[in-house]
């Protein structure tokens, strides 16, 4: 039981939790739940936590002599951000995949992941990548189906198709503005964006963020 003179100060802040967005409005309650869960927007799968993980980005036949160096980089870049933002998740270091994929016939996914002693392959299918839009402006679009393997049982736990990505969303970039290196850079760091958000909640104002980028 409350004490007397406590009761009527809880009694007050409660109170004024209640009647405070009535008299602000209701972007009153949305920046209370920014505070309290300012990751909106929950995983899709969860079930990299605590895992050992292997990313792995393969480009289609067409690409694997012009973009096989873009795949290596987009799976090094997804696995450090899912490393960094899906609690208690260890990546297999990128190098350790690349040197087994050159060493070896390539299998499946779950084959890989045996060999590499990894509890889940992340298997990044490149179906798609280019980075100029006519000849003279920047602008990169990729398709890529990702899927997420359990390697005791080879089962697919996760399976997604990333249509079409484009970056920028609604523009275009001068070729003269940036070299095609920093442009290929800027893509793969926003594609590897689009794909690591599967497995780790986050702020939706960023993406809205990044789809309302001018240059």
């Amino acid at each position: 039981m409350l004490a007397p003179a406590v009761r009527p100060i809880r009694l007050a802040a409660l109170a004024a939790a209640i009647l405070l967005p009535a008299a602000c409005g209701c972007s009153t309650l949305l920046t209370a739940a920014y505070l309290l869960q300012p990751a909106d927007v929950p995983a899709e799968f969860s079930g990299l936590k605590g895992k050992h993980v292997a990313v792995v980005c393969r480009p289609i036949v067409e690409l694997e002599f012009s973009d096989a160096g873009s795949a290596r980089e987009l799976a090094s870049l997804v696995g450090a951000q899912v490393e960094s933002k899906v609690r208690r998740a260890r990546l297999i270091g990128q190098q350790e995949v690349a040197r087994w994929i050159d060493e070896n016939s390539w299998v499946d996914y779950p084959t890989l992941g045996k060999s590499l002693d990894a509890d889940i392959v992340m298997g990044i299918d490149l179906e798609e990548f280019r980075l100029h839009e006519g000849s003279t402006l920047y602008r990169g679009r990729a398709t890529a189906h990702v899927r997420v393997y359990e390697v005791a049982t080879k089962k697919v736990l996760f399976d997604k198709r990333i249509d079409d990505f484009a970056f920028p969303a609604n523009t275009a970039i001068p070729s003269t503005d940036r070299t095609e290196a920093e442009f290929r850079g800027m893509f793969l760091q926003m594609l590897s964006q689009k794909i690591s958000r599967c497995f780790h909640a986050y702020e939706s104002r960023d993406v809205f963020a990044e789809d309302s980028l001018t240059f």
